[in-house]
């Protein structure tokens, strides 16, 4: 029997370029391809895929705080992430919060076929360009570790030159959420104003920088 997969991210292409990796492999079935953390929360209430490939950078509901909630709604799923950020404190966020594996978007096409041989076999997994020990990425790093996914998901945004209003819209949460977040996220980090919690996050490796 094939292993069910379902692929979500918001770019067709890197949709359509896993499922081909996947079809041509044999022993994969993808059962749905989708475009945000919502259309596979919805899909996880009728059925439970062996495998779930998934993207961070979303619009809706921020990658962290999507883990986050379908791992303590259905705490058996192996989520496997897919993602352009090459960074070994995102990536133990991440696992922290139950994902089974990390993958770089730069990895050659066999690394994603190991992902999914070693979550099945009861293994956590990471890209060999993170750098990351197995062993040791349950160890909380640093203050990052102190903030909840949903704070996570806003620091990368604001990271990227989100405004306010720009993170609201694509998280779906009101304004007043979003600036009460980054003022709790503020006291925890130490820091007094946004340019110091963007410095902060590309300095931490969480925005990725064109020079």
């Amino acid at each position: 029997m094939k292993l069910e997969v379902v692929v979500v991210d918001d770019h067709e292409m890197v949709r359509d370029g896993l499922i081909r990796l996947l079809t041509i492999q044999g022993q994969y079935k993808v059962t749905a391809s989708l475009d945000s953390a919502e259309a596979l929360y919805e899909t996880l209430k009728d059925h439970t895929p062996d495998i779930i490939i998934m993207d961070l950078s979303m619009a809706g509901m921020g990658g962290a705080e999507a883990v986050k909630r379908m791992m303590i709604k259905w705490p058996e799923l192996k989520i496997i992430i897919f993602s352009i950020y090459k960074n070994q404190r995102l990536a133990r966020h991440l696992f922290k919060l139950g994902a089974k594996a990390f993958v770089t978007k730069s990895s050659k096409s066999e690394v994603v076929v190991e992902a999914i041989n070693k979550v099945m076999a009861g293994d956590r997994f990471a890209s060999p360009d993170l750098a990351i020990d197995i062993n040791e990425i349950d160890v909380d790093q640093d203050a990052l570790a102190s903030l909840s996914s949903k704070e996570f998901d806003i620091l990368c945004f604001i990271g990227e030159g989100l405004t306010t209003q720009q993170i609201s819209e694509k998280m779906f949460l009101s304004s007043k959420t979003i600036a009460n977040n980054i003022s709790i996220i503020k006291k925890k980090l130490g820091v007094v104003n946004t340019t110091e919690l963007i410095h902060l996050a590309i300095k931490e490796g969480l925005v990725i920088v064109d020079f």
